[in-house]
């Protein structure tokens, strides 16, 4: 992913709680212009690194996330004080930058978990809820296009990775 894309969000604070939740200090966002799942990137030495969160909301004064991976105090502490990034297409407002859907035909994709699913061939669906349809072989496997499951989107190598939802991929699979 190009990470010069990536819009400055803020700075992770201290743990709070005993289930790995962060402070989160955010600088010129609003937390409703921010989606409320997916991933952000959290810059570790000079490297934007993908995090998955499932919570962002507001505690009394302080504003907290959930990371995916981080499920206590100790194991989240080592994010304190990073700076925080979010992807395109991220922001809820609609300021951020979005994708163009068309974009990603002819794009190579390929999964976390099953590897190389092939080339997007066309777009379905709708505005708000794209479908990459994507040809494996001989055979179209039809993929929604969420920013949550995008991994890594590089476009000068037209290449895209993806993280499905369980069984999605299965679905497509021959007996």
């Amino acid at each position: 992913m190009d990470t010069d894309s990536l819009r400055y969000l803020g700075r992770l604070g201290r743990p709070w709680g005993h289930r790995g939740e962060l402070t989160v200090h955010l600088e010129n966002v609003e937390l409703d212009d921010i989606t409320h799942a997916g991933s952000l990137f959290v810059d570790i030495e000079g490297q934007r690194v993908p995090f998955f969160f499932s919570r962002l909301y507001e505690k009394g004064r302080d504003t907290l996330i959930q990371f995916d991976d981080l499920h206590d105090p100790q194991s989240a502490s080592i994010l304190v004080g990073r700076d925080i990034y979010a992807p395109p297409g991220h922001m809820a407002d609609g300021s951020d930058e979005s994708w163009d859907p068309d974009e990603f035909i002819g794009l190579l994709v390929r999964d976390e978990k099953h590897g190389d699913l092939g080339e997007v061939t066309a777009i379905e669906g709708t505005d708000r809820n794209p479908v990459l349809v994507i040809l494996r072989g001989e055979q179209e496997v039809m993929v929604p296009l969420a920013d949550e499951m995008i991994v890594d989107l590089d476009m000068e190598e037209r290449s895209l990775v993806i993280r499905t939802p369980d069984g999605l991929i299965d679905l497509y699979r021959t007996p």
